[in-house]
Parts: structure tokens; C-alpha cells; sequence
């Protein structure tokens, strides 16, 4: 899962979990509308990104997720040049299978490594 046990401090990773769950709530729009919910998660991911740093705010979940993008080059076999969720709707079929591509790929990003 993308939540953290303890979201006391601040997260990227944890609050992507949060939008995950209830992207109405976050992002003002859910399905089935995954064209407008993944331009808002890009938007929301760099204002978060931007925040943070102009804060000084120490937040290990973006720092992981900073080089999420170097994972996707992996996997997707395609230059992320373009941005992450714009490359993912690139390579995807539609929007919908956009949407749950990004969010299986973080989730696998993610995971523990043995």
C-alpha cells in the first residue's frame, strides 16, 4: 500500500495513497474522467513538488519518488523525456488504463526490496 503508518510527516508517497483512494476529493474530479483526474495528479504532483522545496521541507516520499521516472524509463521501455503520466498516457490505450498504469507502476516502485 502507498500510505505510510504514521503520516505525521509530510509524504508525497503518502498523499498519493490518499489520492488514490478518493480522487474527487483531491483533485475535484474522479471517474469517469481519468483525462482531466491525470492532468490535475501531474499539476498537483509538481505544485506539491515545487512547495516543498521552496519550503525547505524535508520529505523523504518525494525524494524516493524523484526517481520513480528513471523506474518507468525501465519498465515502459520509452524515454520519460515528456514527463511520467504524460508518457504513461502515451503508451496506454485510453485515459482509464492510464490511470490504473500509473498507479500499479508506483505501487510496484514502491515495494520493499528483499
Amino acid at each position: 500500500m502507498l500510505e505510510s503508518a504514521s503520516p505525521s510527516p509530510p509524504s508525497l508517497i503518502h498523499r498519493l495513497g490518499l489520492i488514490r483512494t478518493r480522487p474527487g476529493l483531491y483533485l475535484g474530479v474522479g471517474p469517469p474522467h481519468f483525462a482531466a483526474m491525470l492532468e490535475r495528479l501531474d499539476a498537483w504532483i509538481v505544485g506539491y513538488s515545487e512547495a516543498i522545496r521552496a519550503h525547505q521541507v524535508h520529505d523523504p516520499g518525494l525524494e524516493r519518488y524523484s526517481s520513480f521516472w528513471q523506474f518507468l524509463e525501465d519498465r515502459v521501455g520509452r524515454n520519460m523525456s515528456e514527463g511520467t503520466i504524460p508518457t504513461i498516457r502515451l503508451v496506454s490505450s485510453t485515459d482509464a488504463e492510464a490511470w490504473d498504469t500509473y498507479w500499479r507502476l508506483l505501487e510496484e516502485f514502491c515495494r520493499p526490496t528483499a
